[in-house]
Protein backbone atom coordinates (compact mmCIF):
# COMPACT_ATOMS: atom_id res chain seq x y z
CA UNK A 1 0.00 0.00 0.00
CA UNK A 2 1.55 3.30 -1.04
CA UNK A 3 0.72 6.94 -1.61
CA UNK A 4 -0.21 7.60 -5.23
CA UNK A 5 2.59 9.44 -7.00
CA UNK A 6 -0.07 11.90 -8.19
CA UNK A 7 -0.82 12.97 -4.62
CA UNK A 8 0.92 16.02 -3.17
CA UNK A 9 1.25 16.49 0.61
CA UNK A 10 1.12 19.91 2.29
CA UNK A 11 2.32 19.61 5.84
CA UNK A 12 1.28 21.69 8.85
CA UNK A 13 -1.35 23.85 7.21
CA UNK A 14 -2.22 24.18 10.87
CA UNK A 15 -0.07 22.67 13.65
CA UNK A 16 -0.34 18.89 13.34
CA UNK A 17 -2.80 19.13 10.44
CA UNK A 18 -1.73 18.11 6.95
CA UNK A 19 -3.45 18.07 3.54
CA UNK A 20 -3.20 15.42 0.85
CA UNK A 21 -4.22 16.60 -2.63
CA UNK A 22 -4.95 14.28 -5.54
CA UNK A 23 -4.02 15.93 -8.83
CA UNK A 24 -5.91 13.19 -10.70
CA UNK A 25 -9.19 13.94 -8.96
CA UNK A 26 -8.79 17.59 -7.87
CA UNK A 27 -9.67 16.25 -4.44
CA UNK A 28 -8.14 16.85 -1.02
CA UNK A 29 -8.33 15.40 2.47
CA UNK A 30 -7.03 16.50 5.86
CA UNK A 31 -5.07 14.10 8.05
CA UNK A 32 -3.35 14.30 11.42
CA UNK A 33 0.26 13.43 12.24
CA UNK A 34 -0.65 9.96 13.51
CA UNK A 35 -2.18 9.09 10.16
CA UNK A 36 0.83 10.54 8.35
CA UNK A 37 3.15 8.33 10.42
CA UNK A 38 0.94 5.30 9.81
CA UNK A 39 1.07 5.86 6.05
CA UNK A 40 4.87 5.73 6.17
CA UNK A 41 4.65 2.37 7.93
CA UNK A 42 2.17 1.01 5.42
CA UNK A 43 4.51 1.98 2.58
CA UNK A 44 7.13 -0.34 4.16
CA UNK A 45 4.68 -3.25 3.88
CA UNK A 46 3.55 -2.90 7.46
CA UNK A 47 -0.05 -3.77 8.17
CA UNK A 48 -2.43 -1.38 9.97
CA UNK A 49 -1.84 -1.53 13.71
CA UNK A 50 -5.52 -1.75 14.70
CA UNK A 51 -9.07 -1.50 13.42
CA UNK A 52 -9.00 2.31 13.44
CA UNK A 53 -5.93 2.35 11.17
CA UNK A 54 -7.47 -0.32 8.97
CA UNK A 55 -10.58 1.82 8.52
CA UNK A 56 -8.48 4.92 7.74
CA UNK A 57 -6.44 2.98 5.21
CA UNK A 58 -9.61 1.80 3.48
CA UNK A 59 -10.96 5.36 3.25
CA UNK A 60 -7.71 6.65 1.74
CA UNK A 61 -7.68 3.75 -0.71
CA UNK A 62 -11.28 4.30 -1.80
CA UNK A 63 -10.66 8.02 -2.23
CA UNK A 64 -7.64 7.35 -4.46
CA UNK A 65 -4.95 8.76 -2.18
CA UNK A 66 -3.45 5.31 -1.65
CA UNK A 67 -2.85 2.67 -4.33
CA UNK A 68 -1.99 -1.00 -4.03
CA UNK A 69 0.78 -0.87 -6.60
CA UNK A 70 2.45 1.24 -9.25
CA UNK A 71 0.52 -0.61 -11.94
CA UNK A 72 -2.71 0.54 -10.30
CA UNK A 73 -1.38 4.10 -10.33
CA UNK A 74 -0.52 3.73 -14.03
CA UNK A 75 -4.01 2.43 -14.79
CA UNK A 76 -5.58 5.38 -12.97
CA UNK A 77 -3.45 7.78 -15.03
CA UNK A 78 -4.47 6.12 -18.30
CA UNK A 79 -8.14 6.32 -17.33
CA UNK A 80 -7.75 9.99 -16.43
CA UNK A 81 -6.08 10.86 -19.72
CA UNK A 82 -8.72 8.95 -21.68
CA UNK A 83 -11.45 10.96 -19.95
CA UNK A 84 -9.52 14.20 -20.48
CA UNK A 85 -9.19 13.43 -24.20
CA UNK A 86 -12.97 13.78 -24.48
CA UNK A 87 -12.59 17.47 -23.63
CA UNK A 88 -15.90 19.17 -22.92
CA UNK A 89 -18.57 16.46 -23.27
CA UNK A 90 -20.54 16.47 -26.56
CA UNK A 91 -18.70 19.60 -27.71
CA UNK A 92 -16.56 20.37 -30.72
CA UNK A 93 -14.10 23.21 -30.17
CA UNK A 94 -12.74 24.80 -33.34
CA UNK A 95 -10.26 27.68 -33.48
CA UNK A 96 -10.70 29.54 -36.75
CA UNK A 97 -7.89 31.73 -38.05
CA UNK A 98 -9.37 33.95 -40.77
CA UNK A 99 -6.01 35.67 -41.18
CA UNK A 100 -2.41 35.49 -39.99
CA UNK A 101 -2.03 39.25 -40.49
CA UNK A 102 -2.00 41.57 -37.49
CA UNK A 103 -2.23 45.32 -37.08
CA UNK A 104 0.25 45.27 -34.19
CA UNK A 105 3.89 44.18 -33.97
CA UNK A 106 4.28 43.06 -30.36
CA UNK A 107 7.93 42.84 -29.33
CA UNK A 108 7.65 39.21 -28.18
CA UNK A 109 5.66 37.97 -31.20
CA UNK A 110 7.44 35.44 -33.40
CA UNK A 111 6.01 37.17 -36.49
CA UNK A 112 7.13 40.70 -35.65
CA UNK A 113 10.10 40.64 -38.03
CA UNK A 114 8.33 38.76 -40.83
CA UNK A 115 4.66 39.73 -40.72
CA UNK A 116 2.16 37.44 -42.40
CA UNK A 117 -0.51 38.67 -44.79
CA UNK A 118 -2.37 35.43 -45.49
CA UNK A 119 -6.15 35.49 -45.22
CA UNK A 120 -8.73 32.79 -45.82
CA UNK A 121 -10.26 32.89 -49.30
CA UNK A 122 -13.94 32.29 -50.08
CA UNK A 123 -13.56 28.74 -51.42
CA UNK A 124 -11.53 27.70 -48.34
CA UNK A 125 -14.12 29.33 -46.07
CA UNK A 126 -16.87 27.26 -47.71
CA UNK A 127 -14.85 24.05 -47.34
CA UNK A 128 -14.08 24.91 -43.73
CA UNK A 129 -17.74 25.34 -42.80
CA UNK A 130 -18.61 22.10 -44.57
CA UNK A 131 -15.81 20.22 -42.78
CA UNK A 132 -16.87 21.53 -39.37
CA UNK A 133 -20.53 20.61 -39.78
CA UNK A 134 -19.67 17.21 -41.27
CA UNK A 135 -17.50 16.45 -38.23
CA UNK A 136 -20.26 17.59 -35.85
CA UNK A 137 -22.73 15.25 -37.58
CA UNK A 138 -20.31 12.33 -37.84
CA UNK A 139 -19.58 12.44 -34.10
CA UNK A 140 -23.14 13.34 -33.05
CA UNK A 141 -21.99 16.38 -31.09
CA UNK A 142 -24.52 18.74 -29.55
CA UNK A 143 -22.47 21.91 -29.08
CA UNK A 144 -20.12 23.79 -31.36
CA UNK A 145 -17.76 26.35 -29.86
CA UNK A 146 -15.85 28.44 -32.38
CA UNK A 147 -12.89 30.47 -31.21
CA UNK A 148 -11.72 33.25 -33.53
CA UNK A 149 -7.97 33.72 -33.38
CA UNK A 150 -5.17 35.12 -35.54
CA UNK A 151 -3.25 37.10 -36.50
CA UNK A 152 -5.83 39.64 -35.49
CA UNK A 153 -9.33 38.27 -36.14
CA UNK A 154 -11.02 41.69 -35.88
CA UNK A 155 -9.32 42.67 -39.14
CA UNK A 156 -11.72 40.10 -40.68
CA UNK A 157 -15.02 41.14 -39.07
CA UNK A 158 -16.77 40.14 -42.30
CA UNK A 159 -15.53 36.56 -41.90
CA UNK A 160 -16.56 36.43 -38.23
CA UNK A 161 -20.08 37.68 -38.90
CA UNK A 162 -20.59 35.43 -41.91
CA UNK A 163 -19.37 32.21 -40.31
CA UNK A 164 -21.11 32.86 -36.99
CA UNK A 165 -24.41 33.35 -38.83
CA UNK A 166 -24.04 30.13 -40.84
CA UNK A 167 -22.83 27.98 -37.97
CA UNK A 168 -25.35 29.40 -35.50
CA UNK A 169 -28.26 28.67 -37.85
CA UNK A 170 -26.87 25.22 -38.72
CA UNK A 171 -26.54 24.15 -35.09
CA UNK A 172 -30.01 25.47 -34.29
CA UNK A 173 -31.42 23.40 -37.16
CA UNK A 174 -29.72 20.34 -35.66
CA UNK A 175 -31.24 21.00 -32.26
CA UNK A 176 -27.83 21.89 -30.85
CA UNK A 177 -26.16 25.06 -29.64
CA UNK A 178 -23.52 27.43 -30.98
CA UNK A 179 -21.07 29.44 -28.90
CA UNK A 180 -18.22 31.68 -29.95
CA UNK A 181 -15.25 33.42 -28.41
CA UNK A 182 -12.50 35.65 -29.73
CA UNK A 183 -8.96 36.42 -28.66
CA UNK A 184 -8.19 39.94 -29.84
CA UNK A 185 -5.72 42.72 -29.27
CA UNK A 186 -8.77 44.97 -28.78
CA UNK A 187 -8.09 47.26 -31.72
CA UNK A 188 -11.39 47.51 -33.58
CA UNK A 189 -13.54 46.20 -30.72
CA UNK A 190 -16.71 48.31 -30.81
CA UNK A 191 -20.20 48.12 -29.27
CA UNK A 192 -21.75 47.87 -32.75
CA UNK A 193 -19.68 44.81 -33.69
CA UNK A 194 -20.33 43.22 -30.31
CA UNK A 195 -24.08 43.54 -30.79
CA UNK A 196 -23.85 42.12 -34.30
CA UNK A 197 -21.93 39.03 -33.13
CA UNK A 198 -24.26 38.43 -30.19
CA UNK A 199 -27.18 38.00 -32.61
CA UNK A 200 -25.76 34.60 -33.56
CA UNK A 201 -25.06 33.10 -30.13
CA UNK A 202 -23.52 33.61 -26.73
CA UNK A 203 -19.94 34.79 -26.97
CA UNK A 204 -16.97 36.41 -25.29
CA UNK A 205 -13.82 38.37 -26.01
CA UNK A 206 -10.41 38.03 -24.43
CA UNK A 207 -8.45 41.27 -24.69
CA UNK A 208 -4.76 41.57 -23.89
CA UNK A 209 -3.32 44.42 -21.81
CA UNK A 210 0.35 43.95 -20.99
CA UNK A 211 0.64 46.05 -17.86
CA UNK A 212 0.01 49.76 -17.40
CA UNK A 213 0.25 52.26 -20.24
CA UNK A 214 4.01 52.73 -19.98
CA UNK A 215 4.82 49.01 -20.07
CA UNK A 216 2.11 48.02 -22.54
CA UNK A 217 3.16 50.72 -25.00
CA UNK A 218 6.71 49.40 -25.03
CA UNK A 219 5.55 45.89 -25.94
CA UNK A 220 2.27 46.04 -27.88
CA UNK A 221 2.90 48.58 -30.59
CA UNK A 222 1.89 49.40 -34.13
CA UNK A 223 4.48 48.80 -36.82
CA UNK A 224 5.44 52.47 -36.66
CA UNK A 225 6.21 52.10 -32.96
CA UNK A 226 3.10 53.91 -31.66
CA UNK A 227 1.61 52.50 -28.47
CA UNK A 228 -1.87 51.01 -28.30
CA UNK A 229 -2.88 51.06 -24.61
CA UNK A 230 -5.34 53.96 -24.56
CA UNK A 231 -7.24 52.78 -27.63
CA UNK A 232 -7.58 49.23 -26.33
CA UNK A 233 -8.50 50.23 -22.77
CA UNK A 234 -11.17 52.65 -24.00
CA UNK A 235 -12.65 49.91 -26.19
CA UNK A 236 -12.85 47.57 -23.21
CA UNK A 237 -14.63 50.23 -21.16
CA UNK A 238 -17.09 50.90 -23.99
CA UNK A 239 -17.94 47.20 -24.49
CA UNK A 240 -17.89 45.95 -20.89
CA UNK A 241 -21.38 44.92 -19.88
CA UNK A 242 -22.49 44.26 -23.46
CA UNK A 243 -20.67 40.93 -23.73
CA UNK A 244 -18.42 38.77 -21.61
CA UNK A 245 -14.92 40.25 -21.63
CA UNK A 246 -11.83 38.67 -20.11
CA UNK A 247 -8.66 40.70 -19.70
CA UNK A 248 -5.40 38.82 -20.13
CA UNK A 249 -1.82 39.96 -19.90
CA UNK A 250 1.67 38.58 -20.52
CA UNK A 251 4.34 39.58 -18.06
CA UNK A 252 8.04 39.43 -17.43
CA UNK A 253 8.98 38.96 -13.75
CA UNK A 254 10.38 42.50 -13.42
CA UNK A 255 7.02 43.97 -14.54
CA UNK A 256 5.02 43.02 -11.44
CA UNK A 257 4.40 46.59 -10.29
CA UNK A 258 3.24 47.60 -13.76
CA UNK A 259 0.57 44.90 -13.65
CA UNK A 260 -0.48 46.05 -10.19
CA UNK A 261 -0.98 49.53 -11.64
CA UNK A 262 -3.04 48.01 -14.43
CA UNK A 263 -5.30 46.42 -11.82
CA UNK A 264 -5.63 49.84 -10.15
CA UNK A 265 -6.63 51.33 -13.49
CA UNK A 266 -9.23 48.59 -14.08
CA UNK A 267 -10.77 49.25 -10.67
CA UNK A 268 -10.78 53.03 -11.02
CA UNK A 269 -12.52 52.69 -14.42
CA UNK A 270 -15.44 50.95 -12.71
CA UNK A 271 -14.81 47.63 -14.47
CA UNK A 272 -15.09 45.42 -11.39
CA UNK A 273 -18.24 43.38 -11.86
CA UNK A 274 -18.40 44.18 -15.57
CA UNK A 275 -15.51 41.91 -16.57
CA UNK A 276 -15.59 38.13 -16.54
CA UNK A 277 -12.21 38.25 -14.89
CA UNK A 278 -8.52 39.01 -15.22
CA UNK A 279 -5.77 36.45 -15.73
CA UNK A 280 -2.06 37.10 -16.26
CA UNK A 281 0.58 34.62 -17.42
CA UNK A 282 4.32 34.68 -18.11
CA UNK A 283 5.43 35.55 -21.61
CA UNK A 284 6.17 32.46 -23.68
CA UNK A 285 9.57 33.14 -25.21
CA UNK A 286 9.57 31.86 -28.80
CA UNK A 287 12.49 34.01 -29.91
CA UNK A 288 15.18 31.58 -28.73
CA UNK A 289 16.64 34.49 -26.79
CA UNK A 290 16.97 32.45 -23.62
CA UNK A 291 18.66 29.11 -22.95
CA UNK A 292 16.21 26.26 -23.39
CA UNK A 293 17.20 24.44 -20.21
CA UNK A 294 14.35 23.48 -17.95
CA UNK A 295 13.74 25.89 -15.10
CA UNK A 296 15.60 28.97 -16.33
CA UNK A 297 13.91 31.92 -14.62
CA UNK A 298 11.03 29.74 -13.48
CA UNK A 299 11.26 30.50 -9.77
CA UNK A 300 10.97 34.28 -10.03
CA UNK A 301 8.32 33.92 -12.73
CA UNK A 302 6.27 31.56 -10.56
CA UNK A 303 6.51 33.77 -7.49
CA UNK A 304 5.29 36.79 -9.44
CA UNK A 305 2.41 34.76 -10.88
CA UNK A 306 1.29 33.71 -7.40
CA UNK A 307 1.54 37.29 -6.11
CA UNK A 308 -0.46 38.69 -9.02
CA UNK A 309 -3.12 36.01 -8.61
CA UNK A 310 -3.49 36.99 -4.95
CA UNK A 311 -3.89 40.63 -5.92
CA UNK A 312 -6.49 39.77 -8.56
CA UNK A 313 -8.52 37.77 -6.04
CA UNK A 314 -8.22 40.41 -3.33
CA UNK A 315 -9.67 42.97 -5.73
CA UNK A 316 -12.56 40.70 -6.75
CA UNK A 317 -11.36 40.39 -10.35
CA UNK A 318 -10.96 36.61 -10.49
CA UNK A 319 -12.13 34.51 -13.42
CA UNK A 320 -15.86 33.89 -13.04
CA UNK A 321 -15.96 31.20 -15.73
CA UNK A 322 -13.25 29.22 -13.97
CA UNK A 323 -14.86 28.72 -10.61
CA UNK A 324 -15.06 32.11 -8.97
CA UNK A 325 -11.76 33.57 -7.90
CA UNK A 326 -9.96 30.25 -7.89
CA UNK A 327 -7.34 30.78 -10.57
CA UNK A 328 -5.92 27.29 -10.04
CA UNK A 329 -8.75 26.08 -12.27
CA UNK A 330 -7.05 27.84 -15.18
CA UNK A 331 -4.08 25.49 -14.75
CA UNK A 332 -6.01 22.23 -14.72
CA UNK A 333 -5.34 20.50 -18.04
CA UNK A 334 -4.42 18.74 -20.19
CA UNK A 335 -4.56 21.46 -22.81
CA UNK A 336 -6.74 21.28 -25.91
CA UNK A 337 -3.91 19.70 -27.92
CA UNK A 338 -4.91 16.40 -26.28
CA UNK A 339 -8.67 16.76 -26.84
CA UNK A 340 -10.23 14.47 -29.43
CA UNK A 341 -12.76 17.07 -30.64
CA UNK A 342 -10.50 20.12 -30.71
CA UNK A 343 -9.06 21.61 -33.91
CA UNK A 344 -7.45 24.76 -35.28
CA UNK A 345 -7.92 25.71 -38.94
CA UNK A 346 -5.51 28.13 -40.58
CA UNK A 347 -6.27 30.46 -43.54
CA UNK A 348 -5.11 27.80 -46.03
CA UNK A 349 -7.56 25.21 -44.65
CA UNK A 350 -4.92 23.13 -42.87
CA UNK A 351 -6.26 21.52 -39.72
CA UNK A 352 -4.09 21.39 -36.58
CA UNK A 353 -4.46 20.25 -33.00
CA UNK A 354 -2.53 23.19 -31.52
CA UNK A 355 -3.06 26.89 -32.38
CA UNK A 356 0.56 27.72 -31.49
CA UNK A 357 1.85 25.94 -34.60
CA UNK A 358 -1.06 26.68 -36.93
CA UNK A 359 0.16 27.95 -40.26
CA UNK A 360 3.29 25.78 -40.24
CA UNK A 361 3.10 23.25 -43.10
CA UNK A 362 3.74 19.67 -42.06
CA UNK A 363 2.34 19.98 -38.55
CA UNK A 364 -1.30 19.69 -39.58
CA UNK A 365 -3.37 16.53 -39.06
CA UNK A 366 -5.57 16.95 -42.14
CA UNK A 367 -7.00 19.53 -44.55
CA UNK A 368 -10.61 20.69 -44.82
CA UNK A 369 -10.68 19.50 -48.44
CA UNK A 370 -8.99 16.15 -47.78
CA UNK A 371 -10.63 12.75 -47.70
CA UNK A 372 -9.62 10.00 -45.31
CA UNK A 373 -8.69 9.88 -41.62
CA UNK A 374 -6.59 12.47 -39.86
CA UNK A 375 -3.04 11.64 -38.84
CA UNK A 376 -1.62 11.73 -35.33
CA UNK A 377 -0.60 15.26 -34.33
CA UNK A 378 3.18 15.51 -34.81
CA UNK A 379 3.57 17.32 -31.47
CA UNK A 380 2.31 14.28 -29.55
CA UNK A 381 3.60 11.47 -31.78
CA UNK A 382 6.83 11.08 -29.78
CA UNK A 383 5.00 11.27 -26.41
CA UNK A 384 7.69 13.48 -24.82
CA UNK A 385 5.88 13.54 -21.46
CA UNK A 386 7.09 9.99 -20.88
CA UNK A 387 10.34 11.69 -19.82
CA UNK A 388 8.50 13.35 -16.91
CA UNK A 389 9.01 10.38 -14.61
CA UNK A 390 7.06 10.52 -11.37
CA UNK A 391 6.13 14.21 -11.54
CA UNK A 392 2.81 14.49 -9.66
CA UNK A 393 1.57 17.19 -12.05
CA UNK A 394 1.87 15.02 -15.16
CA UNK A 395 -1.92 14.42 -15.41
CA UNK A 396 -2.72 18.12 -15.84
CA UNK A 397 0.47 19.17 -17.63
CA UNK A 398 1.29 16.29 -20.02
CA UNK A 399 4.56 17.91 -21.02
CA UNK A 400 3.38 21.52 -20.88
CA UNK A 401 3.06 23.80 -23.90
CA UNK A 402 4.50 21.52 -26.57
CA UNK A 403 3.64 24.00 -29.30
CA UNK A 404 5.52 26.81 -27.59
CA UNK A 405 8.46 24.48 -26.99
CA UNK A 406 8.56 23.59 -30.68
CA UNK A 407 8.51 27.25 -31.74
CA UNK A 408 11.48 27.92 -29.48
CA UNK A 409 13.61 24.83 -30.11
CA UNK A 410 12.28 23.22 -33.30
CA UNK A 411 12.11 19.91 -31.43
CA UNK A 412 9.17 17.62 -30.71
CA UNK A 413 10.88 15.35 -28.21
CA UNK A 414 11.17 17.87 -25.35
CA UNK A 415 8.71 19.00 -22.69
CA UNK A 416 8.07 22.54 -21.53
CA UNK A 417 8.46 21.90 -17.82
CA UNK A 418 6.78 24.32 -15.41
CA UNK A 419 6.97 22.13 -12.32
CA UNK A 420 8.09 24.94 -10.03
CA UNK A 421 5.19 27.09 -11.15
CA UNK A 422 2.78 24.24 -10.48
CA UNK A 423 4.27 23.65 -7.04
CA UNK A 424 3.85 27.26 -5.96
CA UNK A 425 0.44 27.79 -7.57
CA UNK A 426 -1.08 24.53 -6.37
CA UNK A 427 0.16 24.93 -2.82
CA UNK A 428 -1.22 28.46 -2.59
CA UNK A 429 -4.60 27.54 -4.07
CA UNK A 430 -5.15 24.15 -2.45
CA UNK A 431 -4.20 25.23 1.06
CA UNK A 432 -6.39 28.34 0.74
CA UNK A 433 -9.32 26.26 -0.53
CA UNK A 434 -8.92 23.73 2.27
CA UNK A 435 -8.65 26.29 5.07
CA UNK A 436 -11.66 28.20 3.73
CA UNK A 437 -13.78 25.05 3.54
CA UNK A 438 -12.70 23.65 6.91
CA UNK A 439 -11.94 26.62 9.18
CA UNK A 440 -10.24 25.58 12.41
CA UNK A 441 -11.77 22.12 12.54
CA UNK A 442 -10.34 19.44 14.78
CA UNK A 443 -8.85 16.76 12.53
CA UNK A 444 -9.56 13.10 13.31
CA UNK A 445 -7.56 10.17 11.99
CA UNK A 446 -9.72 10.03 8.86
CA UNK A 447 -10.10 13.79 8.78
CA UNK A 448 -12.18 15.74 6.34
CA UNK A 449 -12.38 15.35 2.60
CA UNK A 450 -13.53 17.52 -0.26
Amino acid sequence: MQLSRFVVAYRDVRPGEHVLYSVLADHYIGIDSATSDAMERWARDRRPADDAERETQQVLLEEGFLVRSRSEDDANLRAFLERAAEGIPDTMHVTLMPTLACNLACTYCFQKEAPAFTKMQAHTEDSTLEWILHTVDERALRTLHVHYFGGEPLTRKDFMLRTAEVLGASMEARGGSFKWSCTTNGIGLTPHFVREMCRFGAGSFKVTLDGDRETHDQMRVYRNGRGSFDEIFDNVVDCAGLVKIFVGGNFLPEQKESFERLLDRIESAGLRGKLEGVHFKPIVDTQKSKPSCTGCGDKEESQVLVQLNKSIERRGLGLKALGGSDTLEALLGPCELHWKNNYTIDPEGRVYKCPAVAGIPGLEVTHVAAAGPEKVAPLVALRPWQKCGDCPYLPVCVGGCLGGKYLKTGRMDEVACKKEQFELSFRESIVRRYLAEFPAVEVSSTATAA
